[in-house]
Formats: structure tokens, C-alpha cells, sequence
């Protein structure tokens, strides 16, 4: 059995799919008006609520999940 989908915020969303891209913090906190402690504090929360500990394991995650495509 599939465990629940988890639920980001829509800013953890386009968090994460800002990091899908290949954006790095200070790209992402360019394009979103927020500090890049801002965003590290975000991917802290995504890695959280997916249990990853990296980039690449909750872009992986969010794709096996359907949080992005």
C-alpha cells in the first residue's frame, strides 16, 4: 500500500520546482523576492515532509509521488 501523498505549501512547491530545474539557492531566491535563508529554510521543510535528506532524493521523491512531473 502507497503511503500518502505528502503536502507542501505552494511555495515549497515552487521551491521544489525551481530546484527540478537545476536552480541553485541563490537563483531561487532571486526569482521568488525572498532571502537565500528563506530558501534554505523551505528545502529544510520539503526534506522533512518527504523524509530525503538532498536535492536530488526530493526532486526524485516528488516525481514517484505526483508532486511534480
Amino acid at each position: 500500500m502507497r503511503s500518502p501523498r505528502p503536502s507542501l505549501s505552494a511555495r515549497e512547491t515552487e521551491v521544489l520546482r525551481l530546484v527540478a530545474d537545476g536552480a541553485t539557492n541563490n537563483e531561487i531566491a532571486a526569482h521568488l523576492h525572498i532571502t537565500d535563508a528563506t530558501v534554505k529554510s523551505h528545502l529544510v521543510h520539503i526534506y522533512t515532509k518527504l523524509g530525503v535528506s538532498s536535492r536530488t532524493a526530493a526532486v526524485a521523491s516528488a516525481r514517484d509521488t505526483g508532486l511534480l512531473r
